[in-house]
């Protein structure tokens, strides 16, 4: 039994996409917990289903079928998301859950600084101690003072997608879901990037990521995978131990272990 909190809970989830006379069962049935702290992965071959469970849990899409309840400090009962009507569902989002998506989907008219306030002015009118805040934020991921006012197209692209990651916990969610968020990125923004995830992760933040790459997975201490619209098994890998491949790394043998693990477990898997 897992003693941690569940924070999330989706029961017999279903999703099936209609096209004319013929019906895609993406999910199936599905029941899945989500526990506050962990750094949740979900894998699994292309056509799975991993984006579309991510946006149900998430509350972006609805299923078609099943219930998702989310258990916040002041509702002990949980709040089940999948009866919120849309203005209620998107008032949810805004207050418990952050979002960092494949590609950036930054405001080309704002500057770095703007994209982030723009979604902290959701929930809060205190423009002084959001954009302290915000500054802080982009800080902690090497964004620098000369950077904060340039627009998105002055930046780089890893530059763009830490800015992304800031702007998803913002508003400090209780879950921050990453869809793909290295997918667009080369080696050295991809590993900047995991860096951030794995950093929020160590100071509590809870996190389900999609991801097809080892690299990205390895960050996670579950990894749930994912084939014909069910989770077939998972494996707890334990915190994060360092790049395996680091010679310097003071856990290297420990990185080492937990790579094979992965390795093994995905082989299984047939990924």
């Amino acid at each position: 039994m897992n003693a941690k909190k569940a924070i999330l809970t989706a029961k017999d989830l279903s999703k099936t996409f209609s096209n004319e006379s013929v019906q895609q069962h993406v999910l199936k049935n599905l029941n899945l917990s989500i526990y506050s702290g962990d750094f949740t992965v979900i894998m699994g071959n292309s056509g799975s289903g991993k984006s579309t469970l991510l946006y149900s849990l998430s509350g972006m899409d609805r299923p078609s079928l099943g219930t998702i309840t989310y258990f916040t400090d002041d509702k002990k009962d949980g709040i089940e998301i999948s009866k919120l009507n849309n203005d209620r569902l998107a008032v949810f989002r805004r207050e418990h859950a952050g979002f960092v998506f494949q590609q950036n989907y930054l405001n080309d008219s704002m500057s770095a600084l703007d994209n982030v306030m723009v979604c902290g002015l959701l929930k809060t009118k205190d423009r002084k101690a959001l954009a302290k805040k915000s500054r802080e934020l982009l800080s902690r991921v090497e964004i620098t003072e000369q950077d904060l006012n340039k627009y998105p197209t002055q930046l780089s692209g890893g530059q763009q997608q830490r800015v992304a990651v800031v702007r998803g916990v913002i508003n400090d969610p209780q879950i921050l879901f990453a869809d793909e968020p290295t997918g667009a990125l080369n080696s050295q923004n991809t590993t900047n990037v995991l860096d951030i995830l794995s950093d929020l992760n160590d100071k509590g933040q809870s996190i389900v990521m999609v991801t097809h790459t080892v690299k990205a997975a390895e960050r996670g201490n579950r990894i749930l995978y994912l084939a014909d619209g069910v989770v077939t098994d998972e494996l707890d890998l334990g915190p994060y131990a360092g790049d395996y491949k680091d010679e310097k790394n003071p856990q290297l043998d420990k990185a080492k272990e937990r790579h094979a693990r992965l390795k093994e477990f995905l082989q299984e898997m047939g990924w």
